[in-house]
C-alpha cells in the first residue's frame, strides 16, 4: 500500500467521521413526538483501507440510510463514488423512498415525490419533429451554416 493510498483512506475516514458526527448532532426546530425521541437502532460504518465504505442507519421513528462507496480513476484523478437509498415518512405520513448516486457525472436521485418537469406540448413536440425531419441546408445544399461570402479584395 503506497503512501497516497494511506492518505487517501485517511481523508475519506475524516469525511465520513465529520457526516456522522453532524449525522448525529442534535437538529434545531421544531421535532416533536416521536422525532424528537428517535433512537438509532442500527448502524453499520465500515471503512476499507483500499477507501471502499458502508455507511448504514436506521432510526426507532423509521429513517433508514444505506450507502456505499469505492474510488474510482476517472481521467488523471481518483474519486469516490457513491451509491445509496433514504427512506423516511413525510409530515402527511406518505412513505418516502430515495436513490440516489453520485460519481463523475454528478449527484443524481430518483424517488417518486420527486418533481418532475411538464409533458412538452402538442404544438411544440410537432415543431421539434419538423425541425428534425427537415434540417436547414446551405447554398450547395450540403447541410450545415450558409456559406460565407468571399471577402472583396
Amino acid at each position: 500500500v503506497s503512501q497516497i493510498d494511506i492518505m487517501y483512506s485517511v481523508k475519506v475516514t475524516a469525511v465520513i467521521a465529520l457526516c456522522a458526527c453532524a449525522w448525529a448532532a442534535p437538529q434545531r426546530g421544531g421535532a416533536g413526538g416521536a422525532d424528537k425521541d428517535a433512537t438509532i437502532v442500527s448502524q453499520q460504518l465500515e471503512v476499507g483501507f483500499d477507501g471502499n465504505y458502508v455507511n448504514n442507519f436506521e432510526t426507532s421513528n423509521g429513517i433508514s440510510h444505506q450507502e456505499t462507496g469505492q474510488p474510482k480513476q476517472v481521467e488523471a484523478e481518483t474519486a469516490v463514488v457513491a451509491q445509496g437509498s433514504e427512506g423516511w415518512s413525510a409530515p402527511d405520513g406518505q412513505q418516502i423512498s430515495l436513490t440516489w448516486t453520485a460519481d463523475e457525472n454528478g449527484f443524481q436521485a430518483q424517488g417518486s415525490h420527486i418533481p418532475t418537469a411538464p409533458p412538452i406540448p402538442p404544438e411544440i413536440q410537432r415543431a421539434l419533429e419538423w425541425n428534425a425531419a427537415h434540417p436547414e441546408q446551405d447554398n450547395e445544399g450540403q447541410g450545415g451554416p450558409p456559406a460565407r461570402p468571399a471577402p472583396r479584395g
